[in-house]
């Protein structure tokens, strides 16, 4: 066999090998769990934020969890801010905390209306910062717990949207809770709000946890009016049927509940209670 020939059937052997070798290298694919860390780096989406080599932020771990998966921060630090338009758990350590700068939101929610948002053990922080909003659940579902949202202009802000929030604390916010679409309505006829006629558009649901030092601790913004009374949108769990019976501590407030916008009233002079097993829904 000629030096011509040999060199010839080498380059068409290694011109068939190399579709091959292709087909067989790794694909990037999304992961179900990611990690985060203060020592992470960004530059790690590129295997998908695993546990050994995590990433920096919570807005780069987003780009690459699967829809309903888990971002995970391994340690104390400040991940930064994220939009989130999926189900998604956010799940955060003693420590590990939501910077938010002026004029900016901690975490904003723009997921379809059946999209659960589960944010549990994150500091949402505001300080020095004006203007600034903790969560902004635009859409979707969302449970908050065990978690603290201090020194905000508005620590949590729900719009035609739901929201559980379950042992979190709001400190020092210009506002604490913030609502803006229609609850419960009022009948009139019988003097309550009708908690037995689901579904409601915007509703919080409040328990344990406390709503401290905050200017105004709850705000509705038009809820429409019914049997002349503001719906309600904000309700905490009570253990029995007296307003000290509440779960959430309220304390240090100048104003309780304020009304704004459509069918803003006086008449809805703080939170309604529901009791276990008889949740608004």
């Amino acid at each position: 066999m000629s030096e011509r020939t040999s060199v010839w059937r080498a380059l068409c052997i290694a011109a068939i090998a190399l579709p091959l070798v292709s087909a067989v290298a790794p694909v990037h694919t999304d992961s179900i769990r990611v990690y985060v860390s203060g020592l992470g780096n960004d530059s790690n989406a590129s295997t998908t934020c695993p546990r050994t080599n995590p990433c920096r932020t919570l807005a780069t771990a987003y780009t690459v969890v699967q829809s309903g998966g888990e971002i995970v921060a391994l340690d104390p630090a400040d991940y930064g801010p994220v939009t989130v338009a999926e189900p998604l758990s956010i799940l955060g350590v003693e420590g590990a905390e939501i910077g938010v700068a002026t004029g900016g939101t901690g975490i904003t929610i723009n997921a379809g209306a059946g999209d659960r948002i589960v944010v549990s053990h994150f500091i949402v922080s505001g300080a020095g910062a004006t203007n600034a909003k903790g969560i902004a659940l635009n859409s979707g579902q969302l449970t908050l717990t065990h978690s603290t949202v201090k020194n905000l202009s508005v620590g949590l802000s729900v719009s035609s949207a739901k929201a559980d929030v379950v042992d979190t604390d709001f400190i020092g916010n210009t506002t604490g809770i913030q609502t803006n679409g229609v609850g419960v309505p009022y009948n009139s006829s019988i003097g309550a709000y009708m908690v037995n006629k689901p579904p409601y558009t915007t509703l919080v649901r409040i328990a344990w946890g406390s709503n401290v030092n905050s200017a105004t601790a709850f705000n509705e913004n038009n809820p429409t009016s019914t049997g002349g009374e503001p719906s309600a949108t904000i309700w905490i769990l009570a253990l029995s049927n007296v307003s000290s019976a509440m779960t959430n501590n309220v304390a240090g407030y100048t104003t309780l509940m304020s009304t704004s916008g459509t069918g803003a009233t006086a008449a809805n002079l703080g939170p309604q209670m529901y009791f276990l097993g008889q949740a608004p829904n």
